[in-house]
């Protein structure tokens, strides 16, 4: 009967002794994890909501737009590392004026490409916007006035640079200054700030 609790204690004493041992060679899962792929921003679809004020002029072949232009845009895509993002993006702009003949629409349809400069929590950007717009406009016969019932075409373009502040899971907010560019047929050239929202 000794000889077997003797043998009783010494395998459990052996049980205990591996379990142990086994215990302290566990990895720390609360260690820091230094593969992150990056440190802000995401990898993978995005999406951008922007408010916009721009003035610019265009003059030729009966357009008029000269006055400031109101506007909403929405950006979607995919963000390739935290550098460089690849989207497209459609808007809705309004020229508001007492006249009726300075009352304009554009729906700009657009490739867009931005580069992020710093992978940290505010970084500055780069971004180019590459498409055309539909610009509608009303029709005036005396007192009568129509509604957007004339429609044409023009090549967009614009250049933007800004800064971003990037908060958790990939969202930030952006605030930029563009310079867009249309051709209807004569080049015109104005100035856009907006301010949006990337998830």
């Amino acid at each position: 009967m000794k000889r077997f609790v003797i043998l009783i204690l010494s395998i459990a004493f052996a049980t205990s002794a591996t379990a142990f041992g086994t215990e302290i060679s566990k990895p720390n899962n609360n260690a820091p994890k230094y593969a992150k792929e990056h440190r802000f921003g995401k990898r993978g679809y995005f999406g951008t909501a922007t408010l916009g004020f721009s003035h610019f002029g265009i003059k030729g072949e009966g357009w008029l737009i000269d006055k400031p232009h109101y506007g909403v845009d929405v950006i979607n895509g995919y963000s390739f590392n935290p550098h460089f993002d690849l989207g497209a993006g459609v808007g809705f702009h309004f020229q508001p004026s007492s006249d009726p003949n300075e009352q304009y629409l554009l729906f700009p349809l657009y490739a867009y490409l931005r580069a992020n400069i710093l992978d940290r929590r505010v970084t500055p950007y780069i971004a180019a916007k590459l498409g055309a717009s539909a610009v509608g406009y009303r029709t005036v016969q005396g007192c009568t006035v129509y509604g957007f019932d004339r429609w044409g075409w023009s090549t967009f373009t614009e250049i933007e640079a800004g800064a971003a502040v990037r908060f958790k899971d990939g969202k930030s907010l952006n605030i930029g200054v563009g310079v867009p560019a249309y051709l209807i047929p004569l080049l015109a050239v104005g100035v856009n700030i907006n301010v949006g929202f990337t998830w």
